[in-house]
């Protein structure tokens, strides 16, 4: 048995904070998906067990959900309650009666509208059976349309529906339900994993791409998008791996290779933790409070001794090339990573986006090195992304999820431990993870100690940095610019990532069109939008590239642009001057260069109204294409 420590969360409403065995520092698990699965069999309440285990699931989806019971009278009747928006309370299941089975589901839409007939579980049409799906079914027109053709009738707009019609045809020639589901399952493309209630007390479950680990406690059973959300009532796990297929019944639990049904064991991990509670702890929202903890979590990211790092360190040195893979917001960390791998470490590095993979497979070489940074560890993107390559290559990754498919691949696992992120923007997540790339090219030329000496003295300049005032002035700035349409941001070398990662930030939270560009781009197009009091923010560091930031900054000043300088001192040309997080002589600080950027972000967006914890249509990651 593998043992693996972690400190839980279990705030039910909230994400769940664990930390490695290798430190006491804690990581967050953040692994927002397009839904989340919960599953329940044992001596409590299954109705009460699976609303608990859905709110701390919440994150991965928040625009329905539902739990699905079977009573514990001789009625195997399957009874569900649907709901529109957040999860809710006991209230909201009052009609379920009690019971001792069931499963439920958070859904974050992908097909079809949000509509209580839409959301999870869905029944089959002689309510045998209920099934919740987490993932996307890439032929379902096609099987949809085959269905159709052979005098299936459907109900819902999802394409989770065309499974249990799938499943429905299977067993009119396939008697034994377990056979019918997998050969269903099979005829599926893209990832997905779907858990399935039958109204014999049965529960199947199948893996492949979305994340499904099994928790084994005392008399009872739990199946889960993510294992943290049950932490707190049992310490074993099976993390279940693609193609793979759980069945229980009788209180047997069975796992077995999908193609070839053959029994397998089940590899069970221990998990050590320790309950802790999370809150806003008086701030308005989680954004703004995970915005102040940076000041805490860059070095605890980056606490890692020479030893940890030292296998890690000798395959970049043997790598001809280094590529540093992210999706979304992770791309723009991944690309800072590169960047600093080839400026400091000298180090061909060069940041990749999974989805466009196919371009680059020619250039990766037998042991290179892959960089993965994802918060989640399961990102659809990034793993289509590695299955691809057919080199030798030796992965690296740093990600949130202990057990993830990401960590559980890599060669060399690493985990951010930020603590909990509840808000869907990365803020201190990301930061994180650019300081783990700091620290790696550091390593790489024997300055392991002095980078992360480095990071120390920069989190405790950001303690003085993030004061009350740094707050308030920046909210005066974002109570000017909040009824304009467009902003545009300008950086160079080191900043220039951190340009595109603001923009991100601004459009995520407040809905802003906020678009990111390299300086040297002005002249060639970008100049052209910029109007009277059009917002401009500007970084101009005390760097080899302020000279150049200061005529790009004279040039959109020119054009009528309402200029806010983000820089080391104020300029003429501001009309708003933000000062950078820059001591003297800590060569890590251009690390907490977004910070501005994400606390105008956030204001910006309560200016406007908006909750920047929960922005409309976003998830943290996705793990669906």
């Amino acid at each position: 048995m593998h043992k693996i420590q972690f400190k839980i969360d279990i705030s039910p409403n909230k994400l769940t904070k664990v930390s490695p065995w290798f430190s006491e520092y804690l990581l967050i698990v953040k692994v927002s998906i397009m839904c989340g699965i919960f599953g329940y069999c044992g001596d409590a309440d299954a109705a009460e067990t699976i609303l608990t285990g859905l709110k701390r699931l919440e994150y991965r989806g928040y625009d329905s959900w539902g739990v699905a019971v079977i009573g514990k009278d001789d009625s195997k009747d399957i009874l569900v309650s649907k709901k529109i928006g957040a999860i809710g309370n006991l209230q909201d299941i009052k009609k379920l009666p009690e019971s001792h089975i069931g499963i439920g589901h958070t859904r974050w839409a992908t097909h079809g509208g949000v509509t209580e007939l839409n959301a999870h579980p869905h029944f089959s049409n002689d309510n045998s059976f209920v099934l919740a799906q987490n993932g996307i079914v890439e032929n379902y027109q096609d099987l949809k349309k085959q269905l159709e053709s052979d005098g299936y009738k459907f109900k819902t707009q999802t394409d989770t529906e065309v499974i249990v019609k799938l499943i429905e045809q299977e067993l009119l020639t396939e008697q034994e339900l377990f056979l019918a589901v997998r050969n269903a399952f099979l005829k599926l493309n893209g990832r997905n994993t779907i858990i399935l209630l039958t109204a014999d007390n049965r529960i199947i479950a199948v893996r492949n791409g979305s994340p499904l680990v099994i928790g084994l406690g005392q008399n009872e059973v739990f199946f889960a998008s993510d294992a943290l959300s049950f932490a707190d009532k049992t310490d074993e796990v099976v993390f279940v791996e693609n193609m793979q297929m759980i069945d229980y019944q009788d209180n047997d639990l069975s796992l077995f290779e999908l193609e070839s049904l053959k029994k397998l064991k089940l590899k069970k991990n221990k998990l050590d933790h320790d309950a802790v509670e999370v809150s806003k702890e008086g701030f308005d929202h989680y954004m703004l409070k995970e915005i102040l903890e940076q000041k805490d979590t860059l070095f605890s990211s980056v606490n890692y001794t020479e030893e940890e790092f030292h296998d890690l360190v000798k395959a970049a040195k043997k790598a001809k090339n280094i590529f540093v893979l992210g999706s979304g917001g992770a791309f723009y960390a991944a690309d800072q990573v590169a960047y600093l791998l080839r400026s400091i470490a000298g180090v061909k590095a060069l940041g990749l986006r999974p989805y466009e993979i196919n371009s680059y497979l020619q250039l990766i070489e037998d042991n290179d090195l892959l960089v993965v940074i994802s918060q989640s560890g399961e990102t659809a993107d990034n793993l289509e992304a590695i299955e691809l390559i057919d080199k030798k290559i030796k992965i690296a990754s740093t990600v949130n999820m202990i057990g993830s498919t990401t960590s559980r691949i890599s060669d060399y696992p690493f985990y951010s431990r930020t603590g909990p992120e509840i808000c869907v923007l990365s803020t201190k997540s990301g930061t994180a993870q650019v300081a783990f790339g700091y620290l790696l090219a550091n390593s790489i030329i024997g300055q392991h100690n002095i980078a992360k000496d480095s990071v120390m003295r920069l989190t405790d300049y950001l303690k003085e940095y993030l004061s009350d005032d740094f707050l308030r002035d920046i909210k005066k700035i974002a109570k000017k610019i909040k009824s304009k349409k467009h902003a545009f941001l300008l950086g160079k070398g080191a900043n220039y990532q951190v340009a595109l990662l603001g923009a991100l930030n601004i459009k995520e939270a407040s809905y802003m069109h906020a678009e990111g560009f390299a300086a040297g781009e002005l002249k060639h197009g970008v100049i052209a939008l910029i109007e009277k009091g059009t917002p401009v923010i500007s970084f101009v560091d005390d760097d080899q590239d302020r000279e150049y930031m200061i005529g790009a900054t004279a040039e959109v000043k020119a054009r009528g642009a309402y200029v806010i300088g983000i820089g080391t001192e104020n300029n003429e040309l501001f009309d708003e001057f933000i000062e950078l997080p820059t001591v003297s002589g800590i060569s890590a600080a251009k690390i907490a260069n977004v910070i501005p950027c994400q606390v105008l972000a956030y204001y910006i967006a309560t200016e406007r109204g908006f909750d920047p914890d929960k922005p409309r249509n976003l998830a943290k990651s996705v793990t669906v294409k």
